[in-house]
């Protein structure tokens, strides 16, 4: 099985996820390969094969997609499938991200009240957690900084809690 982000190696790609990159860009009307690559600052032949699932990325271009899809880590992280439905289905607390005890256990309250036919919101769950509240307060990182970091940390607990391999 070709894992969509592989923790040793840190890299995204295969066929699934090739496919669904290019959904999210063809609802952005970035669809090809040229307006991805030149929103995201990435190559137009790399992106191609990362389409087609012959190519794998690593967190700084991930990074750069995110931004370029104007999407927040965790869902450019979903609407990928790098945390897909199966993930959380063998296991993955969906709250992986949040410190255990009464933070998770808040936000569980949270997320049960709020209607369950709008998307969590990613802001009010991952402030939550005080790594990415200092990252956000953080004055040394540009924008871009910030969300690669962010990406490899929520990356890196997932793959923590999973067999290394989401």
């Amino acid at each position: 099985m070709d894992p969509s982000y592989d923790g040793e190696l840190g890299t995204a790609g295969g066929a699934a996820f090739g496919a669904a990159l290019r959904g999210i860009a063809e609802t952005q009307e970035l669809g090809d390969a040229a307006s991805l690559g030149e929103a995201s600052g990435l190559d137009e032949s790399l992106l191609e094969r990362v389409f087609s699932g012959e190519a794998r990325l690593a967190v700084p271009a991930l990074a750069r997609l995110a931004r370029a899809l104007r999407l927040r880590p965790i869902e450019f992280l979903q609407k990928t499938g790098l945390l897909s439905l199966e993930v959380y289905a063998f296991g993955l607390d969906p709250l992986y991200f949040l410190p255990e005890g009464q933070i998770r256990y808040d936000a569980r309250i949270y997320m049960r009240e709020i209607n369950p036919r709008h998307p969590v919101p990613e802001g009010d769950m991952t402030k939550r957690n005080p790594t990415l509240k200092a990252l956000a307060a953080d004055e040394i990182l540009d924008p871009l900084g910030k969300l690669e970091i962010e990406l490899a940390y929520l990356l890196r607990g997932a793959i923590q809690g999973t067999d290394g391999r989401l």
